[in-house]
C-alpha cells in the first residue's frame, strides 16, 4: 500500500474535510487524514497523510506554523472573521507605532489564549461551533501558546497584513480579535493563509483546483516519505541483523556511544523503520511507532 504525505494548497470556501474526501475519491484510498484543520475561509498548506503517514499526525501538529493574515480593524464578529455576524463596531483609529507597541507588549512569547466558540474543539462531546450555531456560548479554558514572531508586513488603516510564526493550538482569528481589543478598535480576519508547517512549505504544494486534473501516477510521485516529517529527531542506522526485532517493535540492546535519551529515527541500512525511544542508562531501543511496510 502507498503511504506518504501529500501537500495541498487549499482554496477559500472549502473545508479541510472536503479536501480529504476529494483525495480519498481520487486516490482510491480510505485511510487519509490531515495535519491541522484550516477554516473554510483560510487558504494554504494542508498536509494530507496517507495510510501509515496518519501515524505522524501528532508530530506534525506539534510543529511550528507560519501564517499570513489580513486584519480589518473597526468591527468585531462572532466568528472572529468576516464570514461572521457583526457584534460591535468602533470608529477609533490608531497609528502604526500604536500597533507595534500593542504587539510587542501583548502578543510575543508565551501567552494565554481563549479558543474561539467557532472552532472544532469539543466540550462534553459536542464541537464548539455546533454549540455556537445553536446560539450557545460556553466558558472555554485558556490555553498556553507561543508566538515566535508577529511581523507587520503592511499597514494602511483600517487594514494590516501580518506574518505570524506560532506554536500548535494557536488561533490566528483569536490573536487578531484580541489585538483589536487591546487597541480598543475591534478587529476581524479578512484573509488567512498558512505558509508553513514545520519544514513543509506551501510553495511545494499542489493547488486543490489542479488536484483533480493530475493523473494518479503523477500524484503518487508527489508523495513525501514519512520520515521527512520527523527529521527534527536524530537518526540511527542499525545493521540488517536488527531487522526482525525492529519491525516487530521489540526492545533491542543498542549502544549509541553517547549520552542520549529520547525519541530517535530508526533505520535498518537504508530502510526507515520507525520512531524509537532510546534509554541511555540501559542502552535499550524500543520502537514506539513502526512505519515500514515490508
Amino acid at each position: 500500500m502507498t503511504s506518504g504525505i501529500l501537500l495541498i494548497d487549499k482554496s477559500t470556501g472549502m473545508s479541510s474535510g472536503k479536501c480529504v474526501y476529494q483525495a480519498r475519491k481520487k486516490l482510491g484510498i480510505k485511510k487519509i487524514g490531515h495535519a491541522g484543520t484550516l477554516d473554510p475561509l483560510a487558504t494554504g498548506l494542508l498536509p494530507l497523510l496517507i495510510n501509515k503517514a496518519t501515524r505522524v499526525s501528532d508530530f506534525l501538529m506539534d510543529e511550528v506554523k507560519i501564517y499570513e493574515t489580513l486584519a480589518f480593524f473597526g468591527q468585531k464578529t462572532d466568528t472572529q472573521d468576516i464570514t461572521g455576524k457583526i457584534l460591535e463596531k468602533s470608529s477609533k483609529t490608531f497609528e502604526k507605532k500604536d500597533l507595534e507597541k500593542a504587539i510587542k507588549e501583548n502578543f510575543l512569547g508565551e501567552i494565554f489564549q481563549t479558543p474561539p466558540m467557532y472552532s472544532a474543539l469539543k466540550q462534553n462531546g459536542k464541537k464548539l461551533y455546533e454549540l455556537a450555531r445553536e446560539g450557545k456560548i460556553v466558558e472555554r479554558k485558556q490555553r498556553r501558546i507561543k508566538v515566535y514572531d508577529f511581523e507587520i508586513l503592511d499597514f494602511d488603516f483600517p487594514y494590516a497584513r501580518f506574518k505570524i510564526t506560532c506554536s500548535k493550538g494557536t488561533y490566528i482569528r483569536s490573536l487578531v480579535n484580541d489585538l483589536g481589543e487591546v487597541l480598543k478598535s475591534f478587529a476581524t480576519v479578512k484573509e488567512l493563509r498558512r505558509l508553513k508547517v514545520g519544514n513543509f512549505d506551501v510553495k511545494d504544494a499542489i493547488k486543490i483546483e489542479d488536484f483533480e486534473k493530475k493523473d494518479l501516477d503523477e500524484l503518487i510521485k508527489k508523495l513525501i516519505p514519512i520520515d521527512d516529517a520527523l527529521n527534527q529527531y536524530e537518526k540511527i542506522i542499525l545493521d540488517k541483523s536488527y531487522y526482525k526485532q525492529a519491525t516487530n517493535g521489540m526492545t533491542m540492546k543498542v549502544d549509541l556511544e553517547k549520552n542520549f535519551d529520547g525519541l530517535i529515527r530508526v533505520y535498518v541500512k537504508d530502510l526507515f523503520i520507525g520512531l524509537g525511544e532510546y534509554k541511555n542508562k540501559n542502552k535499550t531501543l524500543k520502537l514506539k511507532k513502526v512505519f515500514y511496510e515490508g
